[in-house]
Formats: C-alpha cells, sequence, structure tokens
C-alpha cells in the first residue's frame, strides 16, 4: 500500500504527516526548512510514497526536487481546498494532515506544474515586467519634475529624440537638474536591460512554432508572444477555449441557485499578467481595421468602453487557443507586420540580420487594404447569418419565455401611463 504524505513548508520550519498502510496509521514530523534538510528528507522517501504540497513560491523547485525520489508529487491548488481556508483551527500540523487524508481519498484539487522551459519563459517574462515598471516609475518622476517647475513641454514624447534635447535645455534650479539626470540614467541603463531581456527570450523561443504563429496577430509583439507561451504552457490541457478564457480570469463571475442566475464582473482569477497583456492587445485591435474593430464597434453601440475592450480581450483568447489547437496562423494576418516582427525575432535570436527571399516584401498599405476587406467580411458574415440586426445574445435565465423582452429601443407603452396614475393616486402633501 502507498504512503501518503502532507507536507506544509513555511520560511523555517516543514511539517509532515505521514498516513501509512491500509490502516492509514497517523504520524507526524517536523524539519527545519533549509536546502540541506529538505534534500535529506527528499532522499528518505521511496517510490511508494505520494507526496502533495500546497502551491507556494518555491513549490515548482520543490516538485522538481521531490519527483527525483517520490513515486507522486502533486501540487493542492490552495484556491480550491476550502476545508483548510474555512477551517476553525488552521495550524501548520492540520495543514499538513488534511493534504495526506485529501490525497489519500483522491479528492485534491491539483495544479498543473510546468516543464522546464515554460517555467523559465515565466521567470524572464516576470523580470522584463519589473524593468519595464521601473523604467515608467521613472518617467512619471521626470513629469513630475516638470509638472512642479510648471514646464509643459510642447512634444508628445518626451523621451524621444526632440524630447530628450529638450530635457537637456530646459531651465531648471540646480538640485531639479541633478535629480533629472539621475532618472534620465536610470531610464538609459533600464532600457538596456530591457533590450538585454528581450534578447534572452528570443534566444530561447527562436524556433517555437507556437510563437511565431501567435506573431501573426496584429496587437501582439514579441514580449506579449512570449508572455502567452508562457503562460499557456501546454494548451492541450485545456479542453476547449471558455477553460482557458476562465484560466486567465476574462470569465464572467456567475451566481446560480434553482431558477435564478446573477452574473457579475470578470473573475480576475489565474494569470494575471496574461490578462493584462490580452488588455493591452485588445486597446490596439479596437482601433486597427479588421474583425476584431468590428466587434468592438458593435458591441461599442450598446455597452460601456471597458466593457466592449474586455469582450474583445475574450475574443482573443478564443481565437489563441484556435490557432495553438489547430496549429494555424491567424487568418487576416497583415503580411508586411507579420514578417517584420517575426525578422526582429530571427535578429535577436541569432544576432544576425534575417534571411532576404527573392519575393518582393509586401508594402504596409497592402496591410491595410487586407485588414478593410477582412473587417467588411466579417460585417457580411454577421449580416448573412443573423440578419441586419446582429446577433440577439442568449435569453437570460431569469426571464421567462412569456415575459416580453424589454430593450432600449422598445420602451414600455404603458409606463407613461402607469407613472400618471401613480402621481393622481399619490396623496397631496400637507402644508405648513
Amino acid at each position: 500500500m502507498p504512503n501518503f504524505i502532507g507536507l506544509d513548508i513555511s520560511k523555517h520550519t516543514a511539517e509532515v504527516a505521514m498516513l501509512r498502510g491500509a490502516a492509514r496509521t497517523l504520524r507526524r514530523s517536523r524539519f527545519p526548512a533549509r536546502p540541506a534538510d529538505i534534500r535529506t528528507f527528499a532522499r528518505s522517501l521511496g517510490a511508494n510514497d505520494q507526496v502533495v504540497l500546497e502551491s507556494c513560491t518555491n513549490a515548482v523547485a520543490f516538485h522538481r526536487l521531490l519527483c527525483q525520489h517520490a513515486g507522486r508529487v502533486v501540487l493542492s491548488n490552495p484556491l480550491k481546498t476550502r476545508v483548510i481556508a474555512e477551517a476553525k483551527v488552521k495550524t501548520d500540523k492540520v495543514d499538513a494532515e488534511v493534504l495526506a487524508r485529501l490525497l489519500a481519498a483522491d479528492f485534491l484539487p491539483t495544479v498543473w506544474v510546468p516543464d522546464p522551459l515554460t517555467d523559465e519563459l515565466r521567470h524572464m517574462v516576470f523580470h522584463r515586467q519589473g524593468l519595464v515598471t521601473q523604467r515608467t516609475q521613472a518617467k512619471n518622476r521626470v513629469h513630475a519634475i516638470l509638472h512642479r517647475n510648471l514646464i509643459a513641454p510642447a512634444m508628445t514624447d518626451l523621451f524621444g529624440k526632440s524630447g530628450r534635447a529638450f530635457l537637456a535645455d530646459v531651465a531648471l534650479p540646480p538640485a531639479e537638474r541633478q535629480l533629472l539626470h539621475s532618472d534620465l540614467r536610470t531610464i538609459d541603463f533600464l532600457t538596456t536591460e530591457i533590450a538585454s531581456s528581450e534578447r534572452s527570450m528570443a534566444q530561447a523561443v527562436g524556433q517555437d512554432p507556437h510563437v511565431r504563429r501567435l506573431l501573426s496577430i496584429p496587437g501582439i509583439a514579441l514580449a506579449s508572444a512570449v508572455a502567452l507561451r508562457a503562460a499557456i504552457g501546454d494548451v492541450t490541457r485545456f479542453a476547449s477555449p471558455t477553460k482557458l478564457v476562465s484560466y486567465f480570469g476574462l470569465n464572467p463571475s456567475v451566481y446560480q441557485t434553482g431558477m435564478k442566475a446573477y452574473t457579475g464582473h470578470i473573475s480576475r482569477r489565474g494569470r494575471s499578467h496574461a490578462r493584462t497583456v490580452c488588455i493591452e492587445a485588445a486597446h490596439q485591435l479596437s482601433q486597427a481595421p479588421g474583425p476584431l474593430h468590428a466587434f468592438f464597434v458593435r458591441l461599442r453601440r450598446r455597452k460601456p468602453y471597458n466593457v466592449a475592450i474586455t469582450a474583445v480581450a475574450r475574443k482573443l483568447v478564443t481565437l489563441v487557443w484556435h490557432m495553438l489547437t489547430h496549429e494555424e496562423d491567424y487568418h487576416y494576418a497583415p503580411a508586411a507586420l507579420t514578417s517584420r516582427k517575426r525578422n526582429r525575432l530571427e535578429r535577436l535570436a541569432t544576432g544576425r540580420p534575417a534571411h532576404r527571399s527573392r519575393t518582393p516584401a509586401p508594402a504596409p498599405a497592402q496591410d491595410r487594404e487586407s485588414a478593410r476587406r477582412a473587417e467588411t467580411h466579417y460585417v457580411e458574415f454577421l449580416q448573412e447569418r443573423f440578419g441586419p440586426d446582429g446577433p440577439a445574445g442568449v435569453e437570460h435565465p431569469n426571464r421567462t419565455n412569456s415575459e416580453p423582452r424589454k430593450t432600449s429601443r422598445t420602451a414600455d407603452p404603458e409606463s407613461k401611463s402607469a407613472g400618471s396614475h401613480r402621481s393622481i393616486l399619490r396623496k397631496p402633501k400637507k402644508k405648513s
């Protein structure tokens, strides 16, 4: 019979709860959470041992170490292990025992463990995101220096060629000038580090077909493509596009009981950075001509701006799932823009210019014309399938079939008369 081991690792100690044999005899132990002691514990495991630990900062490193000795190692999803989160008595001993018993009962919600390449890409993405955040903070400090000295630059890009020339000659007090030079040096250093991190990312995914396929989508550049590739990992673990949408936290929250169902904002669960990447790409897709621009315009007639942008991001995630699952490029990919993005990937990965083909490169004007044709084709498809009013949507479960559907276009004809009746039957106010 296998032994089921629950492991609760904190910063200083690690609690172990082992259920031995068919009788499920409980044995507890504790050891310091030092690297040497953790390796000693891992070497004490055998092929008959099954270990579970909660997902934490170093969970992937622990998983790789324990997999070298134990027969099976799984990571528990702490958001779904409600028996621990809602317990009245919550200690490390209790948590380790509950994990072991859930593993023995095969009732444990687990977390997918990324492969080494995916884990490496995730660290690269987070490192670059941190550098970009620091650079944005430095740029905001430069704007603050100008603002508190009542200086309004005329150019839109303060850190471009003309903007840097303006900052070099702007009149500032000596103390403010010193702060400005310090922030500009910080921006230059972080820009160099961001370029270096992008080269490392390009070298890691230079021959990855998924990244090259994602680059065919307008609004998805190298950093965004690598971020989506690192967040998704193995796309086959998502059985449908809705699973991937839910993993990114772009699905609406739902509360359903009986015949009533209430939908709210998006759940915001899962990969928050990948969700941000999709939202940023949706802003660009909503402005450029194409099918997603037509989709945004159609929603914008009856939805707020942020709701329409979130819907475009959800549509983008669905598109990404189909592209990676069926191994196809974006059907309406702009040829010139896609070629430039893939050439940049090859140049960063190899350090050499991309190989030039004998066929002439497509012009940007061809991209704009093909995007307009794609948008027209999408609009015609909707009109042909759903009529001039477009898709009518799905009936809400709270609305019965016999109840008429009220929209902003069709007002209730009895609403005015009902209001007048209420005003007539209202008691007059007493005069003071």
